[in-house]
């Protein structure tokens, strides 16, 4: 049945690593480098053998979104004095946005940073014990962004910038 449907087989393999890595990360708070290797490759060979994001995309995706990362890491060490974003994160980001292409990188990481302000501001109003100055595992947002983007990509065969461009325009 997958092998008829080439786009449903290939994203329940990043949904099941996506899904892999989030459920590490809410118990360890750490995304094995394992997973993140094989989110990389699948990435890169979804590309390929898909087109819905082209190969060129996926890589510079890659590379903008694992330096962008690892410079918010850097940046907020230097602010604040310690780390508040672990390289399993950034791994991920790079790993990801092989599905997601550069064209997806920037709504990926919108939906992941909104959906993490949402659970703390709905912790926080259900829990006025809970810290919001402490730390959460931020793989299960990221996870959740990069999902919704590949799934929108893979199943209209376009970017999610052309989708919102329609929708828009």
């Amino acid at each position: 049945m997958l092998s008829a449907h080439p786009e449903a087989g290939a994203l329940l393999v990043l949904l099941l690593l996506a899904g892999a890595a989030a459920a590490s990360d809410i118990r360890a708070m750490i995304i094995p480098d394992a997973v993140n290797l094989l989110i990389l490759v699948t990435g890169l060979g979804a590309s390929i053998i898909l087109g819905t994001v082209e190969p060129v995309s996926a890589l510079a995706g890659a590379l903008l979104g694992g330096g962008l990362l690892l410079g918010v890491r850097w940046a907020f060490r230097a602010r604040r004095g310690y780390h508040g974003l672990g390289l399993g994160d950034v791994k991920f980001v790079t790993a990801a946005a092989t599905w997601t292409g550069l064209e997806g990188l920037a709504p990926m990481l919108l939906l992941a940073s909104l959906s993490a302000l949402a659970y703390m501001g709905g912790r926080r109003l259900l829990d006025a014990g809970f810290d919001t100055g402490g730390r959460i595992p931020f793989g299960p947002f990221l996870a959740l962004g990069t999902a919704a983007v590949a799934a929108l990509q893979i199943g209209s065969g376009t970017s999610v910038l052309d989708l919102i461009d329609r929708a828009l325009g």
